[in-house]
């Protein structure tokens, strides 16, 4: 930046540094002085009343002392920053400014760059230090989300930009969902149905890592570069399409590119007859795996379950019920387990309805710390689902969380390594894993399960599940401060999970930090009013003496 110019530079993230025009670095050896330009520079407009920076940098001083210390240092300012470089600070009887045309702040981003006004404490000023946790925030919390607004994963808990674990460095694919240009809306539950089932099909190739559907979901109808998604969900290849009619047919249109090179991989054109069945879909879903298969690994072959057809009216059933499921409104939910029971009530041995109606009972059970009755009903509905499809990793997964919620955790971690020999892909039975090693009292083996869930679906609308299990492994294993990371990044996706609020507050405990824990207690019963320690119960450690640990901190804290 030239003389010329005349512009400053003001750099926040790290430690103070203001340089002139030509480069030359502006000594401001004040603590207060650098606050009070930073609280300028950050501040809509540029300005703050006098009585607001009083307040906030003399305020543990008499008002005559405080108006009389901003005088100086206002005179030493413009001493030092209003000279050969052009004014930059000014002020009149009730405002002060900086003219923000004349200073350019870098950027407050760049994590490596450090935090936001690094190593800047002014003792006895808790009004500033307040304000600065308050803007440390607020930069994190944009630095933490990605094109969509979703709250991105830390690279400190999982890096997206390495191979998914365990696939031999193969790169990640994800589906998003097709446009329905149909212009008919009760289509809607096919594009998704169809694009769905590519997810699910493509997850049965055990060498290739495939992103949860629910976080590819996220990205519906948003105009937003593939590369910026790739990058989001960790995947290099995409596929994207539409749905369109014409006449007396569907017009299917998929493309799978590479985000990397942003060159089309492969593109196809299929046409289906409007009164088409289950049958011709499935055939179809299989050609398509089958290509994108050879496309991406030619070395490998393609797996695909047979299955006998069904009649329209069950599979019609499904794919809405399946639609309704993911919408995660209570009245969706019930549509769904309505259509779910009626397509097995007029077939009893559908894998895909059952697995359905499993999935549905075990989030009911888990959300609502159901009894043991429901538990068994969940495992002889999983049970049913092996029976009706035992190629399908998602019947043991549900029998596996089935057998963990009533304490027998080696059944559960039998099947739950069943479900991902069967589905290598399959994010949230790797989580399950993860949490039955913290239930069986082994922390330390749980991490890497839970990483790998993360990874293959770094958007997934688990992950706030998925995050305070690495937050109660992390507190068993005595990491105070690595438990109420993940505890907060758990809360950021899902304010009122119970859980990962309890597990924060007792690592606080343990590190003795008690006010803190107390101001986490009351966020606690302000997300969940209806929380009690009784649900502390509910958790099926194999050792109860954790469930009394965790009671005992929530009692510290001020809970029950």
């Amino acid at each position: 930046m030239s003389d010329a110019d005349g512009k400053f530079r003001l750099d926040l993230m790290g430690p103070f540094r203001l340089s002139a025009g030509d480069g030359g670095r502006i000594e401001v050896a004040s603590k207060r002085g650098q606050a009070l330009i930073a609280t300028l520079a950050v501040s809509r407009g540029g300005d703050r009343t006098r009585s607001w920076l009083q307040e906030r940098l003399w305020g543990s001083r008499q008002q005559p002392q405080a108006q009389a210390s901003l005088r100086r240092e206002l005179s030493n300012l413009r001493r030092i920053v209003n000279g050969p470089h052009g004014t930059l600070i000014d002020a009149d009887h009730n405002r002060v400014w900086i003219e923000l045309d004349r200073v350019e702040v870098a950027d407050l981003s760049p994590r490596a760059s450090g935090e936001f006004l690094e190593g800047l404490d002014i003792q006895g000023e808790e009004a500033f230090e307040d304000w600065l946790r308050e803007q440390r925030r607020a930069i994190e919390a944009r630095l933490e989300r990605d094109a969509i607004g979703q709250v991105r994963l830390p690279e400190t808990i999982i890096d997206l930009s390495k191979p998914v674990p365990g696939f031999a460095g193969r790169p990640a694919i994800a589906v998003l969902p097709l446009n329905n240009l149909t212009g008919d809306d009760a289509l809607a539950y096919l594009a998704d149905g169809i694009s769905e089932e590519l997810s699910e099909g493509l997850a049965r190739l055990k060498w290739l890592p495939v992103i949860a559907r629910s976080a590819s979901f996220l990205y519906r109808g948003r105009e937003i570069e593939l590369r910026q998604i790739g990058a989001a969900l960790g995947a290099r290849y995409i596929v994207e399409g539409s749905l369109r009619r014409s006449r007396d047919i569907l017009r299917l249109g998929l493309q799978m590119a590479d985000v990397e090179t942003g060159l089309s991989v492969w593109s196809h054109t299929i046409d289906i007859p409007l009164a088409f069945t289950q049958a011709m879909l499935d055939e179809l879903i299989r050609e398509i795996v089958g290509v994108m298969d050879m496309r991406i690994d030619a070395a490998e072959k393609t797996r695909a379950s047979s299955r006998a057809p069904d009649r329209m009216d069950v599979d019609d059933l499904i794919w809405r019920g399946r639609w309704h499921l993911h919408r995660f409104t209570r009245e969706d939910s019930e549509l769904a387990e309505s259509c779910f029971r009626e397509a097995l009530a007029l077939a009893p041995n559908s894998a895909e309805a059952l697995i359905q109606l499993t999935f549905f009972h075990a989030r009911s059970i888990w959300a609502e710390r159901k009894e043991e009755g429901r538990m068994r009903e969940l495992r002889a509905l999983a049970q049913r689902a092996m029976v009706a499809d035992g190629e399908d990793g998602r019947g043991f997964m549900y029998a596996g969380m089935a057998e963990l919620w009533m304490r027998q955790t080696q059944k559960a971690l039998a099947l739950f390594d069943k479900a991902v020999e069967l589905n290598p892909s399959l994010s949230l039975a790797h989580a399950q894993i993860g949490s039955a090693h913290i239930l069986r009292d082994a922390p330390a083996a749980a991490e890497a399960p839970l990483r790998l869930a993360l990874r293959l679906g770094p958007n997934d609308e688990h992950n706030f599940y998925v995050l305070g299990e690495l937050a109660v492994a992390h507190y068993m294993m005595g990491q105070w401060d690595r438990a109420i990371d993940h505890a907060d990044q758990s809360l950021l996706r899902r304010t009122a999970y119970w859980y990962a609020h309890t597990t924060k507050i007792n690592a606080l405990i343990e590190k003795g930090e008690i006010e803190e824990a107390q101001f986490a207690a009351r966020h606690l019963m302000q997300a969940k009013p209806d929380f009690s320690p009784r649900f502390v119960d509910w958790l099926p450690f194999s050792d109860p003496r954790w469930n009394d640990r965790l009671k005992s901190g929530l009692r510290r804290a001020g809970i029950g």
